[in-house]
């Protein structure tokens, strides 16, 4: 057997599903030695739904975005970790933010990740030390063990930030806003549609989350005002919502809009603006910085290329997240074991510059995760994704812009040999 002080030590920081899949795959491995630390009393990270907003039972901010009637915008067989497939969401596609939180726990509990997790435990300060002889990379990470408030320092050779994107509300600067005496929320701290019973309400933002909660509120709401500046949305939508503008300025409750027309007599303005990338507990010495959700310097869209012993799980965007997850955890873990080499550190830097024409979108994959799927699984010498991720993502897309309304209803079907998908609505 290995001697202790030999394992590869790592720190893992979260434990919704990047950070379960990063200690699932790091406790399979007799060379790692994994603690996950997660700040809530639970696993599931934003799937645990929280009927509170605001701030915790330990005053920190609520990390959940769910809301009661959410349903995943994804068909739940394409969602599943390649080697765990038990949600099949045959018919309807999409499930529940219940069903996926106990697919997590089912996950979790196969195999065996719970021991690796401190919980109540918030990260408060990460930071790079050094390279040792045998130039492994030492960091230090302070604890705070939130029901003692007790601190502790520890050691590790590497670090896999895996604390989500979905909990720092992103709030645009709007002309008039102060003005506004009807309510002001983020989708963050949105819950229930009966709250917004008889309102005339104006959600800001046309994608996922603004055009789901604003089908979930047109049963409650008197009118759902869907302001955006994209392409019109062609499919069928809810009698009483009507698709506007994106919001130019506000006085009092009427909303100025960006073609010239206003909408009067607003009650509620639910902002569907996103978030931003926040990593608080990261030194500066760590070398990442975010500039307008731009995450720098970051090889492959996650690994530190300041210090490649560090990585950031998930920041992709419009990807099939918990298949990309097990990606990137693979292609890490095969560095860290010398499996897998990393080109010259002037490669890497033109891997991490900017692609896109707005620094918003730097992480924006859509059709090009498949390709960055497979360059991690061929770089790493791992199994490439089942192609039924890549054709049943293509098919539900296609149903998706076409029914907003029952796509999610629609049934999903593999076929025995896993090379073709029918979505049937």
């Amino acid at each position: 057997m290995e001697d202790q002080e030999e394992k590869i030590k790592v720190c893992v920081i979260g434990a919704g599903a990047a950070g379960l899949c990063a200690v699932r795959h790091l406790a399979g491995n007799t060379i790692f030695e994994v603690t996950a630390y997660e700040q809530t009393n639970d696993i599931g990270g934003t799937w645990v739904y929280n009927e509170q907003v605001g701030l915790d039972e330990n005053g920190l901010p609520i990390h959940s975005s769910m809301y009661q009637n959410l349903r995943t915008n994804l068909p739940a067989k394409i969602m599943n970790f390649p080697d765990y497939i038990t949600m099949e969401g045959r018919q309807p596609s999409c499930v529940s933010h219940q069903e996926v939180l106990n697919y997590l726990k089912d996950y979790a509990q196969h195999f065996d990740a719970q021991q690796h997790i401190r919980f109540n435990t918030k990260v408060e300060d990460v930071r790079f030390i050094s390279s040792d002889s045998r130039n492994r990379d030492k960091w230090s990470v302070q604890v705070k063990k939130l029901k003692t408030n007790e601190t502790e320092l520890r050691y590790f050779d590497a670090i896999m930030v895996c604390n989500g994107h979905y909990f720092d509300p992103y709030i645009p600067t709007i002309t008039g806003i102060k003005s506004f005496p009807g309510l002001i929320l983020h989708s963050h701290a949105y819950r229930k549609p009966d709250d917004y019973s008889g309102k005339k309400v104006l959600v800001l933002g046309a994608g996922s989350s603004g055009i789901d909660i604003g089908i979930d509120l047109s049963n409650k709401a008197a009118c759902v005002y869907l302001s955006h500046n994209n392409d019109r949305l062609t499919s069928t939508l809810p009698l009483n919502m009507i698709q506007v503008a994106g919001v130019e300025s506000i006085h009092e409750t009427t909303f100025h809009l960006k073609d010239g027309t206003t909408v009067n007599a607003i009650d509620v303005f639910l902002l569907c603006t996103g978030y931003k990338y926040n990593f608080p507990f990261l030194d500066k010495n760590c070398g990442i910085q975010v500039d307008s959700n731009y995450v720098t310097p970051l090889y492959k869209h996650f690994i530190n290329i300041e210090h490649p012993s560090m990585c950031i799980v998930g920041i992709p965007t419009v990807v099939l997240p918990f298949p990309m997850f097990q990606m990137q955890v693979q292609f890490f873990l095969a560095v860290l074991q010398n499996r897998a080499t990393l080109p010259t550190k002037l490669v890497m830097l033109e891997n991490a510059t900017l692609k896109a024409p707005k620094k918003r979108h730097a992480h924006k994959l859509m059709n090009h995760q498949w390709d960055y799927n497979n360059s991690l699984a061929i770089a790493g010498g791992f199994d490439r994704l089942p192609a039924f991720y890549q054709l049943g993502y293509k098919a539900w897309s296609v149903q998706r812009s076409m029914n907003l309304l029952r796509y999610k209803d629609s049934k999903f079907v593999v076929s025995e040999d896993g090379q073709s998908v029918e979505l049937v609505i």
